[in-house]
């Protein structure tokens, strides 16, 4: 139950000296996981694991005393049972020392990912009048233009579950020409903030201003937000600068996404 689950987070907070974390789901994505059998905890001396299942691999989460989780990682049976990613989340100068507590376990530099943020909704050109809100039959299309189109290590792809019920609450917005699904926008909004998760075109589409069409839609659809925010690949400039033109900037948030030897790609 989340509860418990939370209740282990605290107790393993109230005996740390120098407290660190990368956990903090939101209760309803917590019991999600819980409802579905992904998520595990392994207890530790000072410290506790968590693990969650996502398709041939693991996301490790931890909270701990520093001193704790260096030690505890070495003997973590969970760490050796297979394909492990974990995110690392923070500035430059507060995640540099953690970082090394990584490498005698097992885990290298993965990729980068780089927090972009804007403040209020941009004014939006003309209608996108063949953007609209994704239907429960575009769920297989709308599954495979993601894994198509992400790396499933580093940015957390939404198994099928998590993508229904994105498109039942609308969270996801499409593009269709010629019955074929040529671009998707998956976001969450949680009052006045909202974040993209995940925002691409099928190849096939490129160049036919169906991006542009989702973003102008998201926008106008999320009128009341104040506050946008996504992740994006930081090598991958082509991305940065599009998101740039709608008005995102870096915030000065980056996460290190560590991969462990099993994942050789």
């Amino acid at each position: 139950m989340p509860g418990q689950v939370l209740d282990a987070v605290q107790k393993a907070k109230a005996g740390a000296k120098a407290y660190c974390t990368n956990f903090f789901p939101v209760e309803s994505k917590l019991q999600s996981w819980i409802d579905h059998g992904e998520l595990f905890a392994e207890w530790q001396d000072g410290a506790v694991f968590f693990f969650r299942t996502d398709r041939d691999f693991r996301h490790f989460y931890f909270c701990a005393d520093r001193a704790a989780l260096e030690q505890g990682m070495m003997s973590s049976t969970g760490l050796k049972a297979g394909a492990v990613t974990t995110d690392l989340v923070g500035n430059n100068a507060t995640l540099n020392q953690l970082l090394t507590a990584f490498e005698p376990a097992g885990f290298r530099r993965y990729t980068q990912l780089q927090r972009l943020a804007r403040i209020g909704c941009p004014e939006t050109g003309g209608d996108a009048p063949d953007a609209g809100f994704a239907e429960k039959a575009d769920v297989p299309a709308v599954q495979g233009l993601i894994e198509n189109s992400f790396d499933r290590y580093g940015e957390q792809l939404p198994l099928p579950y998590e993508i229904e019920f994105a498109v039942e609450y609308r969270q996801v917005l499409v593009v269709k020409r010629n019955g074929k699904l040529a671009g998707l926008l998956f976001f969450e909004t949680q009052g006045l903030a909202s974040s993209v998760r995940f925002w691409a075109v099928a190849e096939n589409f490129r160049g036919q201003r169906v991006g542009s069409a989702l973003m102008q839609h998201y926008f106008r659809t999320q009128a009341a937000v104040r506050r946008f925010t996504l992740w994006v690949d930081a090598h991958n400039e082509n991305a940065i600068q599009k998101y740039r033109h709608y008005g995102y900037a870096p915030d000065g948030l980056i996460d290190h996404v560590l991969a462990n030897r099993m994942i050789t790609s």
